[in-house]
């Protein structure tokens, strides 16, 4: 059988897939896992590839909570026990999935919205997992604060000189095609990925993207998109508009095809630059027409 788990180093593998999933190998056959994909399926071929291995999952880490990175848990935990950890913010998500669609949408969801992309099945959490040592048995990873993309996102490092970067960061290739990374707190973002460029690790290893001993220019790639919409956005205030027009100009600029889907998750990382732009004092809110709008702000 062909083994499903590709080593990174020493005891870390991964899982290869539209979600990269981290394992971690200690103490003979126990394995933690680091997220589980979108559904049952990819838990399946999770627990597959454990198997293969004669591995036996102990617990799992989700790095945050967005559908694809905790869908897999259920069916993980049901044959496994595995105990599920995560962030305080992330867990109530997890818990209860149908928060995701209600924030997006500020209100009850469209049913279009209650979709397994947006609205993951519902696991149980056992344990808040906060950044700073974290033992497995007589060995301790490392949980990285990498929040930016999701309020309480974090990172996994290993004692293989691994680092699982969850979404922290995009390839070059998810930048190129859609231009607006979705992050939810720009600030942060930029925090974050300034810490990861200072990082020595040997290996990255991003949810979304290929294995890396270098992700300098990747990093790179991932600011000069922040500073761009940044910078869009600023040129086109020089007269109030709403959110709505905001996103629409940037779709148009971007080429960004919008499904209800896209629209919101868009609408939703634009709010993000706008809260960072205004609280930075490149913008100011206002009221016109009974509508919220923003212009740039003259000092």
């Amino acid at each position: 059988m062909t083994q499903l788990l590709k080593k990174i180093k020493g005891n870390t593998y991964y899982l290869k897939g539209p979600v990269n999933i981290g394992v971690y190998v200690y103490e003979g056959n126990s394995c933690v896992v680091v997220d589980t994909g979108i559904d049952d399926d990819a838990g399946r071929k999770l627990l597959k590839a454990v198997d293969a291995m004669g591995l036996e999952i102990s617990a799992i880490i989700n790095t945050h909570s967005h559908a694809d990175h905790f869908g897999g848990n259920g069916i993980i935990v049901k044959r496994t026990g595995a105990e599920v950890m995560t962030t305080k913010i992330e867990a109530a998500i997890i818990a209860n999935p149908y928060l995701e669609p209600f924030y997006l949408f500020s209100a009850h969801p469209l049913k279009t919205l209650q979709n397994k992309f947006l609205m993951g099945k519902e696991s149980r959490v056992d344990r808040y997992i906060e950044t700073g040592e974290y033992e497995l048995g007589s060995v301790k990873i490392n949980i990285i604060d990498l929040k930016g993309h999701s309020p309480g996102q974090i990172g996994v490092a290993t004692p293989d000189g691994v680092l699982f970067t969850a979404d922290a960061y995009f390839s070059s290739k998810i930048i190129k095609k859609y231009r607006l990374p979705y992050f939810t707190n720009i600030n942060d973002t930029i925090q974050t990925l300034k810490m990861l460029k200072e990082m020595e690790y040997e290996y990255y290893l991003p949810c979304h993207g290929k294995c890396a001993e270098d992700i300098h220019d990747e990093i790179k790639m991932n600011l000069d998109a922040i500073y761009e919409t940044i910078d869009f956005i600023h040129k086109k205030l020089v007269k109030p508009m709403s959110r709505e027009e905001i996103v629409a100009s940037i779709c148009k600029e971007y080429g960004i095809k919008l499904s209800i889907n896209q629209y919101y998750l868009t609408h939703s990382c634009v709010s993000a630059f706008l809260s960072y732009m205004t609280d930075e004092g490149m913008l100011k809110a206002l009221t016109e027409n009974y509508q919220l709008k923003w212009v740039v702000a003259k000092g």
